[in-house]
C-alpha cells in the first residue's frame, strides 16, 4: 500500500475576529458575532487554503466558529461536522466580563490563570486546562481514527485557547502558542506519529487576503 496515501493532515483554524474580541470581553462558552474584519479574515484564510483539497471539515458548535467555517469554505463542496468538544474553554463567572472590570473586581486573576502554572486550576464555575485538553484530544483522536485509513486533508475550526493548549501539549512546550484570528496550525499524522508542520501560521490568511484584493481590483 502506498504510505503517502495514508498521510493525514489536520488544519486547525481559529475563528475570525468577534465583537467581544475588540471589546476585550472574556469569550469562552458565550458568543458574539464576527466583525466585518472577522468575516474578511475568514474569507481570506479560505482563499489561502483554496488550492488544498479537503476531505471534510469539523467545527466547534459555537456560532462564531460555524460562521468562520462557512465564510472560509464558501461554495466549496466540503461538509461541516459540528463537535461541541471543540468549543473554547469555559471561563466560568468571568464570561462576558470586560477585562478592565475583571481587574477591578478580581485583581490579577487572569494573569495568574493564563500563566498556566497549574493545569488543574479553574475559574469559578469554569473549566480547567486538564478538562479542556481531555475533550479536545478526544475530539481530535476520533477525527484521526475516522480518517487515518484513507488519509487526506481535514479542516478543524475552533478557538484560540483550545487550539493553543492542544498544540502546547503535542509539542510539549512550556510557553503557550498564541493564535491570532484565522491563523492556521497544521498537524501531520502518519504511522501513529503526530508532528506539527505549521504553528499559528498567518501566511494562509495573508496570501488569501492578497488574492481577494487582486480579484477586487
Amino acid at each position: 500500500m502506498d504510505i503517502m496515501a495514508k498521510e493525514l493532515k489536520l488544519y486547525f483554524v481559529r475563528h475570525g475576529e468577534t465583537q467581544y474580541n475588540i471589546e476585550k470581553r472574556m469569550q469562552g462558552s458565550c458568543n458574539s458575532p464576527l466583525t466585518d474584519k472577522g468575516v474578511l479574515q475568514a474569507k481570506s484564510v479560505g482563499a489561502g487554503l483554496a488550492d488544498i483539497p479537503f476531505v471534510t471539515a469539523y467545527a466547534s458548535d459555537s456560532q462564531r466558529v460555524l460562521d468562520t467555517a462557512n465564510y472560509a469554505i464558501g461554495d466549496r463542496d466540503i461538509a461541516i461536522n459540528k463537535d461541541a468538544r471543540l468549543r473554547e474553554m469555559h471561563f466560568g463567572i468571568l464570561e462576558e466580563m470586560l477585562q478592565e472590570d475583571i481587574l477591578v473586581k478580581h485583581g490579577n486573576i487572569l494573569e495568574t490563570f493564563f500563566s498556566i502554572a497549574d493545569a488543574e486550576s479553574k475559574l469559578e464555575e469554569g473549566e480547567s486546562y486538564t478538562e479542556l485538553l481531555i475533550r479536545t484530544k478526544a475530539a481530535v483522536q476520533d477525527i484521526i481514527e475516522k480518517h487515518e485509513s484513507t488519509g487526506g486533508n481535514i479542516l478543524i475550526f475552533s478557538h484560540g485557547i483550545t487550539i493553543g493548549y492542544y498544540m502546547k501539549n503535542v509539542l510539549n512546550r512550556k510557553d503557550f502558542p498564541h493564535h491570532d484570528n484565522c491563523c492556521v496550525s497544521v498537524v501531520n499524522y502518519q504511522d501513529g506519529e503526530i508532528t506539527v508542520e505549521k504553528l499559528a501560521d498567518a501566511s494562509f490568511k495573508e496570501r488569501g487576503s492578497a488574492l481577494l484584493s487582486a480579484n477586487n481590483n
